[in-house]
């Protein structure tokens, strides 16, 4: 075992040599020139390849019984049926809220529909194809951020105990493979975290405009993200306020309303189109504006006990963390002290972290866990780097390796509790008995189950998704057993 470590130990310091004083591979010259970039060479090779690793472990974990047990409520049949269409039917703005409004913008369901095109053949069109693609996508941004902390803090160690805890937290790991828009958002906000990480940003105008796209891209998909968002854009404004240029923090500025801009004209599409619509997120703007007319304070204390039960659900769970809410605000004050020099690390940490607790107290409405997703990478990237920073530099990879072990060894819990939230093993019995009835009849006046189904699942919907009709005038109902049979009867009058 500690041959193994010794090795790994090794390896860790060859493949870093761009952020470790006195490495090898920069300052000792009995290694040749052929032999150093060998090395540069290899160390883009080894990040490549544990990328094509997390990403297909990732995707078998999230995507494994899909077709058996997919979640599909009213939110999935409505949002897959409008993908199942052309492009140019697609909504001008995103999904309805629950408090009413709709999110500001349609990158959700254009990625969607795209996920659809490519993917959706291959299951005939099926739902389950969409969560397939989300989870793909989401397994891709995880891949990223891992590079992105790999190469930004030299250490593989803190990069995979950040990635295996983000991905394998059991809610977001129960969500991942959903068609649905927090899911989207979430996935968004990753991406544009570990292109900021990456400093992919730099020296370029078009990249930035593309990393503010993919933030407020995922603002489209989910409103939650704002605040990520506003990180990022942060971040990409620090790096020439870092270098008092001035002339280049206007170019950002500029390039970032621009990109903004160009993404609500949808938005703006729709408003025109439709004279009798209320607006986007008319429920947040009621809250906001009882508040700033002095009807309602805001409500801070529910604002901060949310988040801490967010971070507890959505991370931690199964496991419980005494003085939560204590040890958020710890790493928080450690991140910010150790990384104050590092203004674009810090936007995308703990900046979206103060700009939630503050912005959603302004919001008067009961606040769900899954309104944080889009905020778990950078929290968890801000305890990680807390905890491996606090302590001695000859005891940091030491620290990092421990987190390692402690990640991977809240995996099986946390996996197994995932297995037990967002499922719906009728999936299976629905798509099997679909078939059946499609191929016995192109056309049934109703169907039925005989086993119980969610209130919002339609017993219908996959049969009309492979090419059946319900045709009030069909003198045939079908009814789907819980043995996946198919019974039919014959219905009598109009």
């Amino acid at each position: 075992m500690q041959d193994a470590i010794a090795t790994l130990l090794k390896y860790e310091n060859i493949v870093t040599p761009q952020l470790r004083t006195g490495d090898a591979i920069g300052h000792d010259t009995r290694l040749r020139g052929l032999e150093r970039r060998w090395l540069a060479v290899g160390q883009g090779t080894r990040m490549a390849g544990f990328a094509v690793l997390t990403f297909g472990v990732l995707t078998a974990l999230r995507v494994r019984g899909i077709g058996s047990h997919f979640w599909m409520l009213q939110d999935q049949i409505r949002d897959w049926s409008l993908v199942l269409g052309p492009f140019s039917e697609l909504p001008l703005v995103g999904s309805p809220t629950h408090f009413g409004g709709y999110t500001i913008g349609p990158v959700f369901y254009w990625v969607l529909w795209l996920l659809r095109v490519v993917i959706g053949p291959w299951f005939q069109d099926l739902p389950h194809a969409g969560g397939i693609g989300q989870a793909v996508l989401q397994s891709g941004a995880d891949a990223l951020l891992f590079v992105a902390i790999w190469r930004r803090f030299g250490s593989f160690w803190i990069g995979l105990t950040t990635v295996v805890l983000v991905a394998t937290a059991a809610y977001d790991l129960a969500l991942s493979s959903l068609v649905w828009n927090p899911t989207m958002g979430s996935t968004l906000a990753k991406l544009a975290i570990a292109l900021v990480l990456l400093n992919w940003h730099i020296g370029s105008t078009p990249r930035v405009a593309v990393v503010v796209a993919v933030a407020w891209s995922a603002v489209h998909a989910y409103t939650g993200a704002i605040f990520v968002a506003v990180g990022v854009c942060a971040a990409v404004v620090s790096e020439p306020i870092g270098r008092c240029d001035w002339r280049g923090v206007r170019r950002v500025a500029a390039v970032i309303v621009v990109a903004i801009a160009l993404l609500q004209l949808p938005y703006l599409g729709h408003r025109l189109s439709q004279q009798a619509d209320d607006g986007a997120m008319g429920g947040v703007f009621d809250s906001v504006g009882r508040i700033l007319s002095g009807a309602n304070e805001p409500a801070v204390a529910n604002s901060i006990g949310s988040y801490v039960r967010a971070v507890q659900f959505i991370a931690l769970e199964p496991w419980r963390v005494p003085f939560l809410g204590w040890g958020l605000v710890l790493s928080g004050v450690l991140m910010t002290v150790r990384y104050r020099r590092d203004g674009s690390l810090l936007a995308v940490t703990v900046l979206p972290q103060l700009a939630a607790v503050g912005g959603y107290a302004f919001f008067l409405a009961d606040l769900n866990d899954y309104y944080y997703l889009s905020l778990m990478p950078g929290a968890t990237l801000m305890v990680v780097l807390s905890v491996t920073s606090s302590v001695p530099a000859r005891w940091s990879t030491w620290v990092a390796i421990g987190c390692v072990v402690v990640a991977l060894g809240s995996v099986p819990g946390k996996v197994r509790l995932a297995a037990t939230m967002h499922r719906m093993p009728e999936y299976r019995l629905l798509v099997d008995g679909s078939r059946r009835i499609l191929s016995a009849r192109d056309s049934v006046r109703f169907i039925t189950t005989e086993f119980a189904l969610p209130s919002t699942a339609d017993p219908e919907f996959l049969y009309t998704v492979l090419g059946g009709r319900i045709d009030p005038g069909s003198p045939w109902s079908a009814a789907i057993a819980v043995d996946g049979r198919v019974v039919y009867r014959r219905v009598e009058g109009p």
